[in-house]
Protein backbone atom coordinates (compact mmCIF):
# COMPACT_ATOMS: atom_id res chain seq x y z
CA UNK A 1 0.00 0.00 0.00
CA UNK A 2 1.26 3.52 -0.59
CA UNK A 3 0.05 6.82 0.13
CA UNK A 4 1.02 10.16 -1.18
CA UNK A 5 0.17 13.32 0.64
CA UNK A 6 1.91 16.61 0.23
CA UNK A 7 3.35 19.60 2.49
CA UNK A 8 0.85 22.18 1.17
CA UNK A 9 -1.79 19.80 1.40
CA UNK A 10 -1.44 19.44 4.61
CA UNK A 11 -1.58 22.85 5.38
CA UNK A 12 -4.65 23.72 2.69
CA UNK A 13 -6.58 20.73 4.68
CA UNK A 14 -5.75 21.99 7.98
CA UNK A 15 -6.76 25.81 7.61
CA UNK A 16 -9.57 25.06 5.82
CA UNK A 17 -10.74 22.79 8.74
CA UNK A 18 -9.92 25.44 11.27
CA UNK A 19 -12.47 28.14 9.25
CA UNK A 20 -15.40 25.35 8.51
CA UNK A 21 -14.76 25.16 12.43
CA UNK A 22 -15.35 29.07 13.21
CA UNK A 23 -11.55 29.03 14.64
CA UNK A 24 -10.99 32.49 12.45
CA UNK A 25 -14.45 33.88 11.63
CA UNK A 26 -15.28 36.34 8.42
CA UNK A 27 -12.78 39.20 8.04
CA UNK A 28 -9.98 37.98 11.14
CA UNK A 29 -6.22 37.19 9.80
CA UNK A 30 -4.81 34.14 9.65
CA UNK A 31 -0.96 34.12 11.42
CA UNK A 32 1.58 35.32 9.14
CA UNK A 33 3.36 32.79 6.38
CA UNK A 34 6.57 32.80 8.16
CA UNK A 35 4.42 31.90 11.49
CA UNK A 36 2.54 28.83 9.55
CA UNK A 37 5.33 27.93 8.33
CA UNK A 38 7.51 27.78 11.66
CA UNK A 39 4.13 26.10 13.12
CA UNK A 40 3.81 23.63 9.83
CA UNK A 41 8.07 23.37 9.92
CA UNK A 42 8.22 24.24 6.40
CA UNK A 43 9.39 26.89 4.20
CA UNK A 44 6.93 29.92 3.32
CA UNK A 45 6.60 29.07 -0.57
CA UNK A 46 5.06 25.66 0.91
CA UNK A 47 2.54 28.03 3.27
CA UNK A 48 1.69 30.19 0.12
CA UNK A 49 1.20 27.43 -2.26
CA UNK A 50 -1.37 25.79 0.74
CA UNK A 51 -3.30 29.40 1.49
CA UNK A 52 -3.28 30.36 -2.31
CA UNK A 53 -5.54 27.11 -3.14
CA UNK A 54 -7.89 28.69 -0.52
CA UNK A 55 -8.38 31.73 -2.36
CA UNK A 56 -9.29 29.57 -5.44
CA UNK A 57 -11.94 28.00 -3.18
CA UNK A 58 -13.41 31.24 -2.14
CA UNK A 59 -11.85 31.15 1.75
CA UNK A 60 -9.40 33.41 2.03
CA UNK A 61 -8.06 36.91 0.70
CA UNK A 62 -4.56 36.96 0.29
CA UNK A 63 -2.64 40.24 -0.70
CA UNK A 64 0.61 41.94 0.20
CA UNK A 65 1.27 43.20 3.61
CA UNK A 66 -2.29 42.77 4.18
CA UNK A 67 -1.66 38.89 5.16
CA UNK A 68 -4.35 36.38 4.73
CA UNK A 69 -7.96 37.18 5.69
CA UNK A 70 -11.10 35.00 5.77
CA UNK A 71 -13.98 35.48 3.54
CA UNK A 72 -17.57 35.02 4.28
CA UNK A 73 -18.76 32.20 3.40
CA UNK A 74 -22.86 31.38 1.76
CA UNK A 75 -24.59 29.32 4.45
CA UNK A 76 -25.14 26.01 3.03
CA UNK A 77 -26.39 22.57 4.80
CA UNK A 78 -25.46 19.40 3.53
CA UNK A 79 -26.93 16.67 3.33
CA UNK A 80 -26.18 12.37 4.18
CA UNK A 81 -26.62 11.78 0.21
CA UNK A 82 -23.49 10.94 -2.03
CA UNK A 83 -23.16 11.42 -5.65
CA UNK A 84 -22.11 7.94 -6.69
CA UNK A 85 -20.76 7.74 -10.47
CA UNK A 86 -19.98 3.99 -11.44
CA UNK A 87 -20.36 1.44 -13.17
CA UNK A 88 -23.22 -0.94 -11.63
CA UNK A 89 -23.80 -3.88 -13.49
CA UNK A 90 -21.46 -7.39 -14.57
CA UNK A 91 -19.99 -9.31 -11.72
CA UNK A 92 -16.69 -6.78 -10.58
CA UNK A 93 -18.62 -3.30 -10.36
CA UNK A 94 -21.48 -4.80 -9.14
CA UNK A 95 -19.60 -6.30 -6.53
CA UNK A 96 -18.13 -3.06 -6.29
CA UNK A 97 -21.77 -0.59 -5.97
CA UNK A 98 -22.78 -3.35 -3.47
CA UNK A 99 -19.65 -2.67 -0.84
CA UNK A 100 -19.70 1.16 -1.20
CA UNK A 101 -23.39 0.90 -0.21
CA UNK A 102 -23.13 -1.50 3.09
CA UNK A 103 -20.35 1.31 4.10
CA UNK A 104 -22.02 4.35 3.51
CA UNK A 105 -24.98 2.75 5.46
CA UNK A 106 -22.79 2.00 8.40
CA UNK A 107 -21.68 5.69 8.39
CA UNK A 108 -25.42 6.46 7.64
CA UNK A 109 -25.15 7.81 4.63
CA UNK A 110 -26.88 7.00 1.44
CA UNK A 111 -25.88 6.42 -2.25
CA UNK A 112 -27.64 8.65 -4.70
CA UNK A 113 -26.35 6.42 -8.33
CA UNK A 114 -26.14 7.80 -11.73
CA UNK A 115 -28.55 6.22 -14.32
CA UNK A 116 -25.81 3.79 -16.01
CA UNK A 117 -27.08 4.47 -19.37
CA UNK A 118 -25.24 7.99 -18.95
CA UNK A 119 -21.84 6.34 -17.68
CA UNK A 120 -20.17 7.06 -20.87
CA UNK A 121 -21.93 10.66 -21.81
CA UNK A 122 -19.40 13.72 -19.84
CA UNK A 123 -22.16 16.08 -19.93
CA UNK A 124 -24.66 13.75 -18.65
CA UNK A 125 -22.09 12.87 -15.63
CA UNK A 126 -21.59 16.73 -14.93
CA UNK A 127 -24.86 17.35 -15.25
CA UNK A 128 -25.78 14.95 -12.83
CA UNK A 129 -22.73 16.66 -10.20
CA UNK A 130 -24.04 19.63 -11.09
CA UNK A 131 -27.50 19.19 -10.24
CA UNK A 132 -26.67 17.24 -6.66
CA UNK A 133 -24.17 20.02 -5.67
CA UNK A 134 -26.98 22.84 -6.24
CA UNK A 135 -30.17 20.63 -5.21
CA UNK A 136 -29.21 18.28 -2.60
CA UNK A 137 -25.90 19.46 -0.73
CA UNK A 138 -23.99 16.31 -0.85
CA UNK A 139 -21.87 14.88 2.19
CA UNK A 140 -19.24 14.00 -0.70
CA UNK A 141 -18.57 11.98 -4.22
CA UNK A 142 -17.17 9.00 -5.12
CA UNK A 143 -16.14 8.28 -8.44
CA UNK A 144 -15.32 5.55 -11.07
CA UNK A 145 -12.37 7.65 -12.69
CA UNK A 146 -13.47 6.42 -16.06
CA UNK A 147 -12.17 8.71 -19.00
CA UNK A 148 -15.89 9.83 -19.49
CA UNK A 149 -15.64 11.92 -16.17
CA UNK A 150 -15.78 16.16 -16.85
CA UNK A 151 -12.50 16.28 -15.26
CA UNK A 152 -12.37 19.63 -16.69
CA UNK A 153 -15.51 21.33 -15.02
CA UNK A 154 -14.18 18.82 -11.87
CA UNK A 155 -11.02 21.39 -10.90
CA UNK A 156 -11.74 24.86 -11.85
CA UNK A 157 -11.63 26.86 -8.78
CA UNK A 158 -13.71 27.69 -6.56
CA UNK A 159 -13.47 24.10 -5.88
CA UNK A 160 -17.64 23.36 -5.56
CA UNK A 161 -16.75 19.33 -5.19
CA UNK A 162 -14.48 19.45 -2.63
CA UNK A 163 -14.98 16.02 -0.83
CA UNK A 164 -14.55 14.26 -4.03
CA UNK A 165 -12.96 10.53 -4.01
CA UNK A 166 -11.73 8.69 -7.17
CA UNK A 167 -12.33 4.92 -7.36
CA UNK A 168 -10.14 1.89 -8.47
CA UNK A 169 -8.79 4.02 -11.43
CA UNK A 170 -7.94 7.38 -12.57
CA UNK A 171 -7.88 8.29 -16.29
CA UNK A 172 -6.78 11.16 -16.70
CA UNK A 173 -3.51 13.34 -17.57
CA UNK A 174 -3.25 15.06 -14.10
CA UNK A 175 -4.77 14.93 -10.71
CA UNK A 176 -6.89 16.87 -9.07
CA UNK A 177 -5.44 18.84 -6.03
CA UNK A 178 -8.52 18.91 -4.42
CA UNK A 179 -10.00 15.53 -4.49
CA UNK A 180 -8.33 12.24 -2.93
CA UNK A 181 -7.62 8.24 -4.56
CA UNK A 182 -8.02 4.96 -4.07
CA UNK A 183 -6.18 3.73 -7.07
CA UNK A 184 -5.53 -0.36 -8.35
CA UNK A 185 -1.32 -0.08 -9.85
CA UNK A 186 -2.26 -0.74 -13.39
CA UNK A 187 1.24 -0.95 -14.69
CA UNK A 188 2.19 -3.16 -11.66
CA UNK A 189 -0.27 -5.88 -13.03
CA UNK A 190 2.17 -6.09 -15.94
CA UNK A 191 5.40 -6.64 -13.87
CA UNK A 192 3.45 -9.62 -12.29
CA UNK A 193 1.95 -10.72 -15.50
CA UNK A 194 5.87 -10.80 -16.57
CA UNK A 195 6.55 -12.70 -13.15
CA UNK A 196 3.86 -15.01 -13.51
CA UNK A 197 4.64 -16.37 -17.11
CA UNK A 198 8.37 -16.50 -16.29
CA UNK A 199 7.65 -19.01 -13.14
CA UNK A 200 6.19 -21.55 -15.87
CA UNK A 201 9.01 -21.13 -18.49
CA UNK A 202 6.54 -19.24 -20.80
CA UNK A 203 9.02 -17.64 -23.60
CA UNK A 204 6.14 -15.30 -24.99
CA UNK A 205 3.39 -12.90 -23.85
CA UNK A 206 0.61 -12.37 -26.26
CA UNK A 207 -1.90 -9.37 -24.58
CA UNK A 208 -4.90 -9.58 -27.15
CA UNK A 209 -5.92 -5.97 -27.01
CA UNK A 210 -9.56 -4.52 -26.13
CA UNK A 211 -10.73 -1.83 -29.15
CA UNK A 212 -10.20 1.25 -27.55
CA UNK A 213 -12.62 3.57 -29.64
CA UNK A 214 -12.68 6.56 -27.16
CA UNK A 215 -8.84 6.55 -26.77
CA UNK A 216 -7.41 10.04 -25.75
CA UNK A 217 -3.74 9.21 -25.37
CA UNK A 218 -1.47 6.96 -23.25
CA UNK A 219 -2.73 8.07 -20.03
CA UNK A 220 -6.45 7.55 -20.79
CA UNK A 221 -5.77 3.48 -21.21
CA UNK A 222 -5.57 0.88 -18.35
CA UNK A 223 -4.66 -1.54 -20.72
CA UNK A 224 -1.69 0.52 -22.20
CA UNK A 225 -0.46 0.89 -18.41
CA UNK A 226 -0.79 -3.01 -18.07
CA UNK A 227 0.98 -3.56 -21.55
CA UNK A 228 4.08 -0.56 -20.30
CA UNK A 229 4.83 -2.63 -17.42
CA UNK A 230 4.49 -6.18 -19.13
CA UNK A 231 6.99 -4.05 -21.87
CA UNK A 232 9.10 -2.89 -19.17
CA UNK A 233 9.92 -6.34 -17.39
CA UNK A 234 9.72 -8.58 -20.54
CA UNK A 235 13.14 -8.44 -21.67
CA UNK A 236 14.95 -8.67 -18.39
CA UNK A 237 12.84 -11.97 -17.86
CA UNK A 238 14.21 -13.00 -21.18
CA UNK A 239 10.26 -13.41 -22.62
CA UNK A 240 9.54 -11.80 -25.97
CA UNK A 241 6.25 -9.57 -25.66
CA UNK A 242 4.62 -8.80 -29.50
CA UNK A 243 3.43 -5.16 -28.82
CA UNK A 244 2.66 -4.80 -32.31
CA UNK A 245 -0.51 -7.61 -31.26
CA UNK A 246 -1.72 -5.51 -28.87
CA UNK A 247 -1.00 -2.11 -30.81
CA UNK A 248 -3.07 -3.49 -34.26
CA UNK A 249 -6.08 -4.81 -31.73
CA UNK A 250 -5.80 -1.45 -29.78
CA UNK A 251 -6.58 0.09 -32.89
CA UNK A 252 -9.46 -2.11 -34.28
CA UNK A 253 -7.94 -4.69 -36.09
CA UNK A 254 -10.04 -7.37 -36.31
CA UNK A 255 -8.82 -10.34 -33.84
CA UNK A 256 -10.46 -13.22 -35.57
CA UNK A 257 -7.41 -12.13 -38.41
CA UNK A 258 -4.87 -10.38 -36.45
CA UNK A 259 -4.47 -12.65 -34.11
CA UNK A 260 -3.46 -16.24 -36.35
CA UNK A 261 -0.54 -14.46 -37.97
CA UNK A 262 0.62 -13.57 -34.44
CA UNK A 263 0.36 -17.81 -33.86
CA UNK A 264 2.23 -17.83 -36.65
CA UNK A 265 5.28 -16.59 -35.91
CA UNK A 266 6.92 -18.59 -32.99
CA UNK A 267 6.37 -21.60 -31.61
CA UNK A 268 8.04 -21.02 -28.77
CA UNK A 269 5.82 -21.97 -25.36
CA UNK A 270 3.45 -18.81 -25.55
CA UNK A 271 0.77 -17.36 -22.68
CA UNK A 272 -2.26 -14.67 -23.21
CA UNK A 273 -3.02 -12.15 -20.74
CA UNK A 274 -6.34 -10.44 -21.93
CA UNK A 275 -8.32 -7.21 -20.38
CA UNK A 276 -10.89 -9.70 -19.22
CA UNK A 277 -11.72 -13.23 -18.15
CA UNK A 278 -14.94 -13.31 -20.73
CA UNK A 279 -12.10 -12.02 -24.19
CA UNK A 280 -10.66 -14.81 -23.44
CA UNK A 281 -13.29 -17.25 -23.33
CA UNK A 282 -15.65 -15.86 -26.14
CA UNK A 283 -13.25 -14.66 -28.50
CA UNK A 284 -9.85 -16.06 -27.98
CA UNK A 285 -10.37 -19.90 -27.34
CA UNK A 286 -13.26 -19.79 -30.39
CA UNK A 287 -10.93 -18.67 -32.73
CA UNK A 288 -7.91 -20.89 -31.70
CA UNK A 289 -10.36 -23.74 -32.16
CA UNK A 290 -11.47 -22.22 -35.50
CA UNK A 291 -7.67 -22.51 -36.44
CA UNK A 292 -7.10 -26.00 -35.52
CA UNK A 293 -5.08 -25.00 -32.16
CA UNK A 294 -6.19 -26.27 -28.66
CA UNK A 295 -6.42 -24.32 -25.56
CA UNK A 296 -4.02 -26.51 -23.48
CA UNK A 297 -1.38 -25.29 -25.96
CA UNK A 298 -0.93 -22.16 -24.18
CA UNK A 299 -1.02 -20.68 -20.50
CA UNK A 300 -3.39 -18.49 -19.69
CA UNK A 301 -4.06 -15.46 -17.38
CA UNK A 302 -7.48 -14.02 -17.23
CA UNK A 303 -8.38 -10.51 -15.60
CA UNK A 304 -11.24 -9.41 -13.01
CA UNK A 305 -11.38 -12.84 -11.35
CA UNK A 306 -15.18 -13.81 -12.55
CA UNK A 307 -16.96 -17.12 -12.60
CA UNK A 308 -15.40 -18.00 -16.25
CA UNK A 309 -11.91 -18.03 -14.68
CA UNK A 310 -13.61 -20.48 -12.15
CA UNK A 311 -15.36 -22.09 -14.47
CA UNK A 312 -11.88 -22.70 -17.37
CA UNK A 313 -9.34 -23.06 -14.40
CA UNK A 314 -7.18 -20.20 -15.41
CA UNK A 315 -5.84 -17.82 -13.04
CA UNK A 316 -7.54 -14.21 -12.79
CA UNK A 317 -6.38 -10.99 -11.21
CA UNK A 318 -8.29 -9.77 -8.48
CA UNK A 319 -9.38 -6.27 -8.27
CA UNK A 320 -9.40 -6.05 -4.31
CA UNK A 321 -13.34 -4.45 -4.44
CA UNK A 322 -13.94 -4.55 -1.47
CA UNK A 323 -10.59 -2.74 0.13
CA UNK A 324 -11.14 -0.58 -2.40
CA UNK A 325 -14.78 0.63 -1.23
CA UNK A 326 -14.41 0.26 2.09
CA UNK A 327 -11.04 3.06 1.68
CA UNK A 328 -13.12 5.17 -0.12
CA UNK A 329 -15.63 5.06 2.12
CA UNK A 330 -12.93 6.05 5.17
CA UNK A 331 -11.34 8.69 3.22
CA UNK A 332 -14.53 10.40 2.19
CA UNK A 333 -15.83 10.62 5.95
CA UNK A 334 -12.52 11.50 7.24
CA UNK A 335 -11.38 8.28 9.14
CA UNK A 336 -8.09 7.90 6.94
CA UNK A 337 -5.41 10.97 6.21
CA UNK A 338 -4.26 9.80 3.09
CA UNK A 339 -4.87 11.68 -0.01
CA UNK A 340 -3.71 8.82 -2.30
CA UNK A 341 -3.39 5.06 -1.46
CA UNK A 342 -2.67 2.90 -4.52
CA UNK A 343 -3.07 -1.32 -4.11
CA UNK A 344 -1.85 -4.23 -6.31
CA UNK A 345 -3.99 -6.39 -7.96
CA UNK A 346 -4.07 -9.68 -6.28
CA UNK A 347 -3.71 -12.99 -7.87
CA UNK A 348 -6.75 -15.87 -7.69
CA UNK A 349 -5.32 -19.16 -8.64
CA UNK A 350 -7.84 -21.58 -10.24
CA UNK A 351 -5.61 -23.51 -12.22
CA UNK A 352 -4.25 -27.28 -11.01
Amino acid sequence: MESVRLKQDIITETVRSWILEGKYAPGEKLPTDTELANQFLVNRCTVAAGLNRLVEENFLDRAPKRGSVVKRQPQTFQTNAVALVTINTGEVYSDLAAHINNHLQENELYPVLLNSQFIRDENEIFSFLNQMNKNSHPFGYLLLGDPFIPYEELKKPPYCFSNLVFMLRYQNHEELPHAKYVLLDYEDMGRQIVEYFAERNIKRILFPALYEKHFRGNWSSLQYSIMQGIKKHAGAAGIEFDEGLFWRLHSGAPLDIVLPVALEKSDVPTGFFAWSDCLLYEEVFPILKHNGRSVEEFQWLGNFNTRIAAKCGFDSFDHRTGEIAKLAVNMLTGKIDERKIVLTAGLVRYSK
